[in-house]
């Protein structure tokens, strides 16, 4: 049995995992693109990671990575600057300014309820997971590691992600 303490990246991958769908809604709301919007998530996910050490624990974890996010979409902005339905980064700051997200909440029992719920889901989606969120795999470097095709991995990740925001909310909903 481990009981090595999870290290400060894991805790911070773990946050990202955890809000992930509050992260992703704010690049959408900039960048309707799904395709585009699914490249700067994983961009955010990969500058959130390797800047870790950076979070300061306690702080609110959403606002920080949503930060991260909104320089990843002005990159996309600059390396688009022709493509249609980008908004200008004017709009783009404009928004980011307007929004404000939530306050953390208890990231501890979110910690708690993410762990369990990882360890309830099937092994070939767990290691799916794992493999995008804590070794950063692409969906098609996993596809190839697991012998599975690239849309499959998008749609077992989809799922898993929604599973884990259900099973989420659950655990969270039974504690208060």
């Amino acid at each position: 049995m481990n009981t090595k303490a999870p290290s400060h990246r894991d805790q911070v991958n773990a946050l990202f995992v955890l809000h992930s769908p509050r992260i992703r809604g704010f690049i959408l709301s900039l960048i309707p693109n799904m395709s585009r919007a699914d490249d700067v998530m994983q961009e955010t996910f990969l500058t959130v990671s390797a800047k870790a050490d950076d979070y300061e624990e306690g702080t609110n974890f959403v606002a920080w990575a949503c930060t991260i996010a909104r320089f990843k979409v002005l990159e996309e902005c600059n390396r688009n600057q022709k493509a249609s339905l980008m908004l200008s980064p004017d709009v783009i700051d404009a928004v980011c300014v307007a929004h404000a997200p939530l306050s953390a909440e208890d990231d501890e029992a979110r910690l708690k309820a993410l762990k369990d719920c990882m360890d309830s889901l099937a092994p070939h989606t767990r290691r799916a997971v794992e493999l995008r969120y804590t070794r950063a795999h692409s969906a098609a470097e996993i596809a190839s590691l697991l012998g599975w095709s690239t849309d499959s991995v998008y749609v077992v990740l989809s799922r898993a992600r929604q599973a884990l925001q259900k099973c989420i909310n659950a655990h969270l909903n039974a504690v208060s």
